[in-house]
């Protein structure tokens, strides 16, 4: 199917920019990988960029958006493990790597160590190329917290095989990231943890934000103090933790927008809180703009896409002190990091009670956004292609 192209010159970088084949298991879906990937599609395209996504579909086919081309493949055997999120048993397919062999590409880059990660180690193996992987996901932290929630349900103690279980997940990690010459990671303190365990030079592939799109000016002004929440409603955002604060909460309003599988018990839990469902759009746009403070109450997050939305709208945050959105987060000026819960609970009460707090920190949370602009993310992205591409020439020479 594919055809080798030219190498197009990024305005503003040296060097031509290596043929890439990006490989995804998520591109359409409502999640943070998705959107970074979905920028990335229109970033290429008004740049006239060319560059190839390898990723699912309900049906295989190949879709060209201008200078991108984009490969879905129906997956064979379907394992779904989460709403519009598949793996698939059939890997590696040849279909896809011979769809590669033709593609001309220097360099391959996975998104995720699911089934799409596979097919990309299998090709970058079988083609003699160089493989970039993200670390996009904290994969023992989430099983981790989906293990503890289902042993609760069925009235295990939580501690049953944590152990055991973690160590399956970080081996599994460990053995698919020691065959990248790069990982990258979405903030430093992520970076810091795999540099522990996994021997792979290391860097950061961050995450920037759109000023126009998430904007204050979309404000819609309320009576009610609102505090709003952004994301999957799953276990694993800590989400448990939200519903006890706002179970009963007579000075401020949640307001949860997304959708996922603990939002019916959420519902139940905080039944005064509301509901919208996935948003998109203008209305995602009101939806920030019009709340007063974001609480993001995860703990397994490697970035928090939703962080930096909320502060380019001009929110203060109140984040937990794990994994990656506590580095968007200067305590005390743009919003709170919290160490454990009754910290987070404090800190939400303190911008729930304090309007001018709140104007103050909103507004330092707008600048610090400004300057993080999804051109320096990719332009950077770009770069660690170059020096990967220089890397692997000059080692198998």
């Amino acid at each position: 199917m594919p055809v080798a192209g030219s190498k197009p010159v990024v305005p503003g970088r040296s060097g031509p920019l290596p043929r890439t084949a990006i490989f995804t298991d998520t591109l359409d879906q409502v999640n943070g990988v998705s959107n970074t990937y979905q920028y990335l599609v229109a970033y290429c395209r008004r740049r006239k960029i060319d560059l190839d996504f390898y990723t699912y579909g309900s049906r295989t086919s190949l879709e060209q958006q201008g200078s991108v081309r984009i490969f879905r493949y129906r997956p064979r055997l379907p394992i779904r493990y989460y709403a519009g999120l598949v793996f698939d048993l059939w890997t590696p397919r040849g279909s896809l790597q011979e769809d590669c062999r033709q593609g001309g590409y220097q360099l391959v880059h996975a998104a995720t160590p699911g089934s799409m990660g596979l097919n990309a180690l299998a090709a970058a193996g079988k083609l003699g190329l160089p493989l970039v992987g993200v670390y996009h996901t904290a994969l023992p932290e989430y099983v981790g917290t989906r293990r503890r929630s289902l042993m609760a349900r069925l009235g295990l103690p939580s501690d049953l095989l944590e152990q055991s279980t973690l160590e399956g997940c970080w081996k599994f990690v460990e053995w698919y990231y020691r065959h990248c010459e790069r990982v990258l990671a979405p903030s430093r303190s992520i970076a810091r943890t795999l540099g522990r365990r996994i021997r792979v030079p290391m860097d950061c592939f961050s995450r920037g934000v759109d000023p126009r799109r998430f904007s204050p000016e979309h404000r819609r002004e309320s009576s009610r103090t609102t505090v709003l929440y952004v994301g999957r409603v799953s276990v694993e955002k800590n989400l448990p933790l939200l519903a006890r604060i706002f179970r009963q909460h007579g000075d401020a309003r949640l307001q949860v927008v997304g959708d996922g599988p603990f939002r019916s018990r959420m519902e139940q839990e905080a039944p005064a809180a509301n509901f919208t469902g996935f948003l998109t759009g203008l209305e995602l746009s009101r939806a920030y703009a019009s709340a007063d403070l974001f609480a993001f109450p995860s703990e397994t997050d490697t970035f928090g896409n939703v962080v930096l939305e909320a502060m380019s709208s001009g929110l203060p945050v109140v984040v937990t002190d794990k994994m990656g959105p506590k580095e968007l987060v200067e305590h005390g000026s743009n919003g709170f990091v919290a160490s454990n819960d009754q910290e987070f609970e404090l800190y939400l009460n303190r911008l729930i009670q304090d309007e001018e707090l709140r104007r103050d920190m909103g507004a330092r949370s707008r600048e610090m956004a400004l300057e993080r602009t999804w051109d320096a993310v990719f332009g950077s992205l770009f770069d660690s292609y170059r020096e990967v591409v220089r890397g692997h020439r000059e080692r198998v020479a």
